[in-house]
């Protein structure tokens, strides 16, 4: 076991110090005794944990180019070139007024920022770029004040080098919080942030949960297979998924690996609830994915340990991180139904998921079953079998873990929740279980060697698995990483190292991130994005600023280093020029309405939402799209979309920039009176696809009113039942079960037919001003109804008119009753009830100490025999011989079992329970029909 350490270490106890040189003595040798002292303390098992913790750290960093984490260039590559845009507008437009939440006109035609995607990863950027502003003394003044701070601390709590490097981290990490840094480098930093912590975290993790040496180390190691593996690259926590833009999921697995250490010791001993809470609220607050493992996990710890003590823990820690949370958690479920579903499709390769990732699973030539997870599973099965044996109860939960995301993995249902997402934590539950199998293997070597020989054979015997396993390791994936000291290439592009390991095989994380970190200025094609980007600036000076929509192809637009790179339209011109696409295609409503334009106007389209009635380029068709929702500028660059824009009276070329063409489009006026009354109709209200279905038939359909999901009782109404008799061709599809398309394709022929048509004299719209949070404007005639190209969402408000009502494709409408009008972006009542739960959360943690921790109540978990429960055979030899046999006391001893008994039997018939739900779910869901054998064992 690992040594405590002391506060005051003994003193040498052969030092003589004189009597009259003994002040003198007493001044100048404490430091260096406490040293000597620390030095002395320190156990083999503390050197062997610290050297296998800095290495898997040294190792993650320098496969990660931190050359180039603090040059001033901007992030590139995937969704991470367009991630550019969020902490920058949270900086600039949120955070001064007072927000963390809040609307922005720069993508899909206005979207909720923050409201549907976490905020805590923009923040951390924006801190650490940041810094403490303000005149130059400011951040001086901080600095001092910390370097102060630390001082005391250091001859408070004396000097050993532990104490020492933690001090130097927090001074670390204070100087980066206080000194701004580029927005650039802060992004970098805050992107592999996650990835360079987690050995750390994983360190912890397994320290807190009571693993034995050389366990807690080993958990830091087996973060390497997991960060460097190569079968997935968008699902999240690894390398490759890291650079393609998901280091939210990254940072937040970091949160919740930490917090399922501070679970575990939380749950044993009662304490660190505070903690607990806050580690959960920022786990979930940072990924949601990471807030499913760590309650997948809290589930896993408590039904080890279950009993008074873990329930009464849980019954604060819960409720606590729900209040934490509750500002950003709430509204986001409670607008739920604006958020987009994509159309993910469930991936039912399980045995290729689960076992060996063989074929095509992950649907890249590049990627790789690396490590080779069968090996993994083995270990992690004997890891398992060792920990139930030997009763670890933090690697039985550990194992728990693993099979839950299995076996959500195979029964969760097709829907928004794509089930691939859940796969990175079972892989990395599977590297944990087969780093404690060589944990526990090494204890048992340990074991059997202590009984022959000394301590220190012990020690090398428990140690030696984990240098082996960690030897390989490394090895291994330096090899593919092409980093290990003194390796080289051939002609033929064989890294071999020592002459002895050869590959041909080659790792794309550090080539991604140095693509990544490189930037946009170091890319190839960034004088062609450059000019396109600072003509776009002047046609917006010129002519106005405005939304723009751009054509897609992801040849020309991945030269720029991403094909998202026109995303970042309103962050190069300070908000002038809104992108129609963005990067949140889940947080915003409008979304399919734009992957149908952005495919009438491009030659090669993404098109990737699925399920739409998708159409080939038609400049024609898609103008009129572009003035429904208020775009101003048509951006080309293809012949034939250039030939037929040019051919379009609506379109006027206003600029060229390289290859690109620049249009005004006519009559795109983001405020317009309309000609018809909009149409009610009831049954498409609550998003979803209730809303989706109707209002894309009405997008493809020709010369029809607006459909409304609300209105005034003077609007004509119908209802989709009405609908659904009278368009034959829609009553099909629906029965023959073909599909959303041609249900969207019927509504689009016989909209026309059977929606009521009440033309009205348009009001005239004037004076239309618009900023981040509001959109005014004036009007000539008040009760007639006026369109808003703007997004619709719930926390919009009229003044000086009746509405916002929500009408297709996802705009408002409101019924002037002033000839002012004024629409304004505020807070819901949803928000600010989330906020006041939040305060209420905050000073729950200054309460805890005021709520007893409760160590009282009998435990049972799965650490202990069954057998233990009932009481033992000398309590009762000792009742009988002791002539202590009474009529009451047999009572007692016969209640006591009684009632040990049925706590045996619940937990019993508990599992059972499980083992019959899981089966129910296979009958009920039927996740498969290939792999049923996998999904039965699971």
């Amino acid at each position: 076991m690992v040594g405590a350490m002391t506060d005051q270490p003994p003193l040498e106890p052969d030092i003589e110090v004189s009597t009259h040189d003994e002040a003198a003595a007493i001044d100048l040798e404490p430091e260096s005794q406490r040293w000597r002292a620390w030095a002395r303390s320190i156990e083999p098992q503390q050197v062997a944990t610290f050297v296998l913790v800095t290495v898997s750290t040294v190792f993650v960093a320098w496969n990660v180019q931190p050359d180039l984490w603090f040059d001033n260039t901007t992030p590139t590559g995937g969704d991470m070139g367009a991630h550019v845009w969020s902490p920058a507008y949270l900086r600039d437009v949120l955070l001064p007024e007072f927000r963390l939440t809040g609307w922005s006109p720069d993508w899909y035609a206005g979207f909720p920022a923050f409201t549907f995607y976490m905020v805590i990863p923009s923040l951390l950027i924006v801190m650490v770029n940041v810094g403490l502003g303000g005149p130059f003394w400011v951040p001086v003044l901080a600095a001092g004040a910390l370097g102060t701070s630390l001082v005391l601390a250091r001859n408070r709590i004396g000097t050993t080098p532990v104490r020492d490097a933690t001090l130097v981290a927090v001074a670390a990490v204070g100087f980066v919080l206080i000194v701004p840094v580029d927005y650039g480098a802060a992004m970098k930093l805050i992107v592999v942030a996650g990835m360079v912590t987690l050995p750390v975290a994983a360190w912890s993790m397994g320290k807190l949960g009571g693993l034995a040496f050389p366990g807690p180390g080993l958990m830091a190691v087996a973060t390497i297979p997991f960060l460097f593996d190569r079968s997935f690259n968008i699902y999240g926590g690894n390398l490759l998924s890291t650079m393609a833009g998901e280091f939210a999921n990254s940072l937040g697995l970091t949160f919740a690996v930490v917090f399922f250490g501070v679970a575990a010791r939380g749950m044993e001993t009662g304490r660190h609830r505070g903690a607990a809470a806050a580690l959960l609220a920022l786990a979930g607050l940072t990924h949601l994915f990471a807030a499913f493992f760590s309650l997948v996990c809290l589930l896993a710890l408590w039904l080890v340990r279950p009993g008074v003590r873990t329930t009464a823990w849980l019954a604060v820690v819960g409720p606590l991180a729900g209040l934490l949370s509750a500002f950003w958690v709430l509204p986001f479920f409670w607008n739920r139904s604006l958020l987009n579903d994509m159309g993910w499709g469930k991936e039912r390769r399980y045995v290729a998921a689960l076992w060996d990732r063989s074929g095509s699973f992950g649907d890249q030539t590049f990627l790789a079953n690396d490590p080779p997870l069968q090996v993994l599973i083995v270990l992690a099965v004997i890891g398992a079998v060792l920990c139930g044996v030997r009763r670890v109860r933090f690697g039985m939960a550990m194992t728990m873990v693993a099979v839950a995301f299995a076996a959500l993995f195979l029964l969760l249902p097709e829907g928004r929740l794509w089930n691939v997402r859940l796969l990175p934590y079972y892989y990395l539950s599977i590297n944990f279980m087969a780093a404690i199998a060589v944990a526990e293997f090494g204890r048992l070597l340990a074991s059997a060697t202590r009984s022959f020989g000394s301590g220190r054979r012990a020690f090398a015997a428990a140690f030696a698995p984990a240098v082996l396993a960690s030897l390989i390791v490394f090895i291994a994936f330096g090899l593919t990483l092409r980093s290990l000291p003194g390796g080289s290439v051939d002609d033929q592009g064989r890294y071999s190292w020592l002459g002895v390991f050869q590959t041909t095989e080659r790792h794309l994380g550090p080539l991604w991130a140095a693509h990544n970190f490189n930037g946009y200025e170091r890319t190839g094609a960034y004088p062609e994005y450059s000019l396109m980007v600072a003509t776009m600036d002047e046609v917006g000076q010129e002519f106005g600023c405005g939304r723009a929509l751009w054509e897609y192809q992801s040849e020309r637009l991945g030269s720029y280093g991403t094909p998202m790179a026109p995303m970042l339209l309103p962050y190069w011109t300070d908000g002038c020029i809104g992108s129609m696409e963005g990067l949140y295609f889940e947080a915003s409503a409008t979304t399919p309405y734009h992957f149908l334009l952005q495919s009438e106007l491009s030659t090669s389209p993404s098109r990737a939402q699925r399920d739409l009635p998708y159409s080939n380029l038609s400049i024609n068709q898609g103008v009129g799209h572009l003035q429904d929702l208020g775009v101003r500028y048509y951006m080309a660059f293809t012949d034939q979309a250039l030939m037929q824009a040019q051919a379009d009276p609506r379109l006027t070329e206003v600029a060229t920039a390289g290859p690109w063409a620049v249009f005004l489009v006519a009559d795109s006026d983001l405020v317009v009176g309309l000609d018809r009354l909009p149409v009610v109709v009831d049954g498409v209200q609550g998003g979803g696809e209730e809303w989706l279905v109707p209002t894309v038939g009405w997008w493809q359909a020709e010369n029809v009113p607006l459909i409304a999901e609300a209105g005034p009782a003077q609007w004509p109404s119908t209802s989709m039942a009405v609908i659904d008799e009278s368009i034959t061709a829609l009553a099909q599809a629906v029965e023959n079960d073909s599909g959303r398309v041609a249900e969207m394709r019927a509504l689009a022929a016989g909209l026309p037919t059977v929606l009521p048509s009440e033309t009205i004299t348009p009001a005239t719209v004037s004076d239309i001003v618009t900023d981040e949070f509001s959109i005014s404007f004036e009007v000539d005639e008040i009760g007639k109804p006026v369109l808003v190209r703007t997004s619709y969402f719930p926390n919009w408000e009229a003044t000086g008119a009746e509405g916002p009502y929500r009408v297709s494709p996802n705009l408002m409408v409101v019924v002037p009753t002033d000839t002012s009008v004024k629409l304004s972006y505020g807070r819901s009542g949803i928000e600010r009830i989330s906020l006041v739960l939040t305060i209420v959360g905050i000073a729950g943690l200054f309460a805890l100490r005021r709520i007893p921790v409760v160590t009282g109540g009998r435990l049972w978990d799965l650490g202990s025999s069954p057998l233990d429960l009932l009481p033992s055979r000398d309590l009762v030899l000792a009742e009988v011989q002791g002539a202590r046999v009474s009529p009451a006391s047999v009572d007692r001893l016969v209640d006591e079992t009684a009632e040990r008994t049925r706590a045996a039997v619940v937990g019993l018939v508990a599992g059972l329970a499980l083992v019959v739900v899981t089966l129910v779910l296979h009958l009920v869901v039927g996740p498969t029909t290939e792999e049923p054998l996998v999904s039965l064992l699971v």
